[in-house]
């Protein structure tokens, strides 16, 4: 079996790939990424695959009390440092980004949906990132779905009763599935909640024959 990575080299893999990012980050200790009051740090797996990264970002580095914004990502290169780059790009184009889009509101990271618009979350603010993925064949039919279909709207609903926060609440959606094996996973404040898992499977994304994943993050800021 192969090591994981430390926390530190992590680290260092990451702060390069936020270089075209709002900010100016660098390696701290903890091990933390820095910039300003914003922190990025890893926790520890919850995974036996050392491709699989949990990461935290820190709203407030100097203020610990304060809620942080945590997801997780799995690279699926073999050799551990590709796949903790894969991992981590995949985090930044979804996760990350809705919370630079938070601070700089600009839209220019990702993209704000309202209450009663196309694309809303019932009852909340959002912010929602890049759709990432993955497959066999090529096909990105999954990551267009996500795009064109916006299924937290449908889901909200179910989501909603799981929100533990008066603000700030991460969700992240991931759909992967080829031929008979399909795993739908919706994580609340990096908590997997099976009701919602269901939902979204019940959903009508793509089936295909070939293995291809897709993942999105939704922000909800604040109610409305």
């Amino acid at each position: 079996m192969i090591n994981s990575l430390s926390a530190e080299r992590v680290l260092e893999i990451a702060a390069p790939m936020l270089a075209e990012l709002p900010g100016d980050w660098r390696l701290a200790d903890g091990p933390m990424l820095r910039s300003g009051s914003l922190g990025i740090r890893v926790l520890p797996s919850h995974s036996d695959d050392h491709r699989h990264l949990d990461l935290e970002i820190l709203l407030n580095a100097d203020r610990p009390e304060m809620p942080t914004i945590v997801d997780c990502a799995v690279g699926l290169a073999p050799d551990p440092v590709d796949a903790a780059r894969q991992a981590i790009q995949s985090w930044i184009e979804t996760c990350l980004v809705t919370v630079l889009e938070m601070v700089e509101q600009r839209g220019r990271l990702a993209t704000h949906f309202r209450v009663g618009e196309q694309g809303g979350f019932a009852g909340w603010h959002a912010v929602v990132g890049g759709v990432t993925g993955w497959s066999v064949d090529g096909s990105t039919s999954k990551q267009q779905w996500f795009a064109e279909t916006m299924p937290w709207s449908a889901l909200a609903p179910v989501i909603t009763p799981e929100l533990d926060r008066p603000y700030l609440n991460g969700i992240r959606m991931l759909v992967g599935q080829g031929a008979d094996f399909t795993e739908c996973e919706v994580r609340i404040n990096g908590r997997r909640y099976e009701p919602a898992d269901a939902a979204l499977a019940g959903l009508d994304w793509p089936r295909t024959e070939s293995f291809s994943l897709a993942r999105t993050f939704v922000l909800l800021v604040g109610p409305e």
